[in-house]
């Protein structure tokens, strides 16, 4: 991953019930303490499967959405 961002954490919200963890095929995350944190941060792909399993919002990706011009678009 090198020029995305990194899923945002909020410790506050987790329940330490691990999904994320589990859902993480890149071993990015971990708990420790009970709070998730990044143990691995140059291993993220941003497939999103973190933040899609967790049940309490604690996992957040940022998306961009870049629009380009169309080269095959058509003017009639």
């Amino acid at each position: 991953m090198s020029n995305l961002a990194l899923p945002t954490l909020y410790p506050t919200r987790c329940t330490a019930c691990g999904l994320c963890l589990d859902a993480c095929a890149e071993g990015v995350l971990a708990l420790q303490e009970g709070q998730p944190v990044m143990v691995q941060p140059q291993a993220c792909t941003y497939c999103g499967l973190c933040e899609q399993v967790c049940p309490s919002e604690a996992v957040e990706l940022y998306y961009e959405i870049v629009l380009t011009p169309d080269a095959g678009s058509r003017t009639d």
